[in-house]
């Protein structure tokens, strides 16, 4: 697992927003659920699609381009047509700094 990175400030995240951030290279989706922040991979495991640019219902992600969600907890996929789990990070939050750190391993 790699080192805390810091990727935003808790003011760059509106509540029920998300914005595409970087963690050692890889494209990481970071969520601010309005109580909470998340992440998880950027990348849908069904097609190559950006899901920063999905809907953000609570702690779930919606592909925006064909729907599937995943739970941006633990990455588990929740519904079709993707069949496999992303990569979930962990987050913590220092004074007014966002990091994030991973990719902890995806739930089968």
């Amino acid at each position: 697992m790699s080192d805390w990175v810091r990727v935003a400030t808790v003011d760059e995240v509106k509540p029920g927003s998300t914005l595409q951030v970087e963690v050692e290279g890889e494209p990481v989706c970071l969520a601010y659920t309005g109580e909470e922040f998340l992440a998880t991979s950027d990348i849908c495991s069904h097609d190559y699609v950006e899901l920063h640019d999905g809907w953000l219902e609570e702690d779930e992600i919606e592909c925006p381009q064909h729907g599937s969600r995943f739970n941006m907890r633990t990455g588990k996929v929740l519904n079709p047509p993707a069949t496999q789990s992303i990569a979930p990070y962990e987050t913590k939050v220092e004074g007014r700094d966002v990091y994030v750190r991973g990719p902890m391993e995806r739930v089968k």
